[in-house]
């Protein structure tokens, strides 16, 4: 796993270690479905958000990046509308 320095933001083509690391993302995170997608080399995530008429999707080379883009999300979120 890249930490930093050169080739920051990498992330190793190594399936078992990214799907660990999407796991633990599902752990962090339990509303969102994260996934690991070996063919793209990418970490997804998807999830319904409050008030939303369709899924929101994300992707990110890195764990890190998605779990920023996926805090940056929640934050963005309007709060669900009342029921009536």
């Amino acid at each position: 796993m890249s930490q930093g320095g050169p080739g920051a933001g990498q992330w190793p083509a190594d399936d078992d270690a990214c799907w660990q690391e999407a796991a633990r993302l599902r752990r962090e995170h339990p509303p969102w479905v994260v996934i690991w997608l070996a063919s793209e080399h990418q970490f997804r995530a998807y999830r319904r958000m409050p008030g939303a008429r369709r899924d929101t999707t994300l992707a990110a080379s890195t764990p890190e990046e998605l779990a920023a883009l996926i805090a940056e999300a929640e934050s963005a979120s309007p709060s669900a509308p009342p029921d009536r």
